[in-house]
Order: structure tokens, then C-alpha cells, then sequence
């Protein structure tokens, strides 16, 4: 894969070679293909650290504690820092957890490969429930992405919180983010009659206020009327408004992740 942006990997590794060779299993990186190939003779590693907590088919989402397996994420942030222009955190992942996405190998069953992941800070003063998400360019396109901003979702909502991802967000991480709340608030909207205010969807949802009313905003829904008992405005949403913003903003509804088979505590 053609690295997007600089990493910083230790000089010997990123200056003055032309590819670097990376294991699929424990993520080490070498400079030579040679290298790789004794290595993965010997590497004990099929799958990442740390516990399963989401399977369905051919993926897996592990939890990792980035104090307890400190060089697996130090490299996983290394490998990511190659695809985000934004990222800053490398080596200081003792105060986060990693959550990450393997694909089963289409050839020998028993490994699993790194296809992309999520970091959460385990203390978060601001909930921020992501802090860093990428998928490798290798197997975006096929919904990685949507299914790690959901399953950040119901891990806030698994932990009582109203969640928001670090800011700013990449272009990638952008455009995945107003998809996903586009879609989970328009769910979520073409469920109720009647009066519904914004603190009843951000409970629901777990999607943070600021980030629904943005959301709301930017799908043109957010239409005021002036109530004639207390004079106060209230958000006045019709079902032509909901079915204009499908069309219009081309919002899929459904999900990539199953609620039901998440294991975590």
C-alpha cells in the first residue's frame, strides 16, 4: 500500500528505504522482505491481543488495552499515522484502549488480519467516546468504517454516556461521521409522533447535542414555529421534510453493526 502521509517510525525505517515490511499478525516492521519472511516463520501471532468482543462471520473486534499490549498499539498508531494527516498520539498509549477490526484470511482460517480500529481514552474528562479511527486503504469501501463509529455508539450507551469523537475530525473521518448521524437521526425521527424534544434524540442516541443539532442543521430540518400558549419557538419537523432530506442528501438507512452480538462489560 502507498503510505498518504509521514510516521513517525525510527530513522533507520522511514529515511532512507523505499518499502517497508510489515507482519500481519504482531504488526513488527522490517526492511527487508527477507526479514519478514524468517520472521513470520517464527511468529507466534494469529490474531491481535487482548479480548473478542464483537464477532459476525469473517470479522472480530478485539479490545486492547494499550498499557498492557504497549507495542502492539505503538506500532497499530505507527501503521496509522501512514493513512491520517491529523493523528498525534504514537507512543503515550498507556491511558487508552484500542478496539480493532480483523477480517478472517480468505486462505488459512486460523489467522485474522488488522483491517482498521478505534482508540478511546479510558478517561475521558469530555466523554469523547473515539479519539483516533482509520481503516486501511485496502479494505475501506466496505462499511469498516461505519461499523467502528457505531460500535463506539453503543459502547457509550453500554457505559450510560452522551458520546462526541475527538476533534478535528480527518476528511475520512468526516465524511463517515455526517453519514453515520445522518442516518441514526433520521432513524431515529421517522420512529416518533408527536413532541419530541432534542434531549430525548441525544438520549436515544447517545449522540452528543451539539453534534445533533449540526446534524439537524445541515439536513435543513432545523424549521422554528412560534407556539401561541408560552411564545417559545419550537423545531417543527414534517414527514415531506424527512423523506426530501433521503432524497436529497442520498441518507441509507440500516446498520453495519449488530447490537445483539457485542460482548462487553
Amino acid at each position: 500500500m502507498k503510505a498518504w502521509y509521514y510516521s513517525p517510525y525510527p530513522l533507520d525505517f522511514g529515511t532512507f528505504i523505499d518499502r517497508l515490511y510489515i507482519c500481519d499478525n504482531c504488526l513488527r516492521y522490517m526492511q527487508r522482505e527477507t526479514q519478514l519472511i524468517n520472521h513470520k516463520a517464527e511468529c507466534k501471532a494469529r490474531r491481535p491481543p487482548g479480548k473478542v468482543i464483537y464477532t459476525n462471520g469473517t470479522i472480530r473486534v478485539y479490545e486492547i488495552d494499550g498499557q498492557e499490549h504497549k507495542l502492539y498499539c505503538q506500532n497499530l498508531c505507527l501503521i496509522a499515522k501512514l493513512f491520517l494527516d491529523v493523528k498525534t498520539l504514537y507512543f503515550d498509549t498507556e491511558g487508552f484502549k484500542f478496539y480493532v477490526l480483523t477480517e478472517r484470511h480468505h486462505k488459512f482460517k486460523s489467522f485474522e488480519i488488522m483491517v482498521g480500529y478505534f482508540s478511546k481514552e479510558k478517561l475521558s474528562y469530555d466523554n469523547y467516546n473515539l479519539a483516533c479511527i482509520m481503516t486501511l486503504p485496502s479494505h475501506q469501501r466496505k462499511g469498516y468504517g461505519r461499523l467502528l463509529i457505531e460500535l463506539s455508539y453503543e459502547i457509550s450507551k453500554h457505559e450510560g454516556k452522551i458520546g462526541s469523537p475527538e476533534k478535528p475530525l480527518s476528511p475520512l473521518g468526516s465524511l463517515g461521521y455526517h453519514s453515520y448521524w445522518g442516518s441514526t437521526l433520521m432513524t431515529t425521527l421517522l420512529h416518533f409522533r408527536g413532541d419530541v424534544t432534542i434531549e430525548e434524540i441525544v438520549n436515544k442516541t447517545s449522540i452528543h447535542e451539539e453534534d445533533v443539532i449540526d446534524t439537524l442543521s445541515r439536513l435543513n430540518l432545523l424549521c422554528y414555529r412560534k407556539t401561541m400558549e408560552n411564545g417559545r419557538q419550537n423545531i417543527c419537523i414534517t414527514e415531506d421534510m424527512l423523506q426530501e432530506a433521503l432524497v436529497k442528501f442520498n441518507i441509507k438507512l440500516g446498520r453495519q453493526l449488530d447490537p445483539k452480538l457485542i460482548r462487553w462489560r
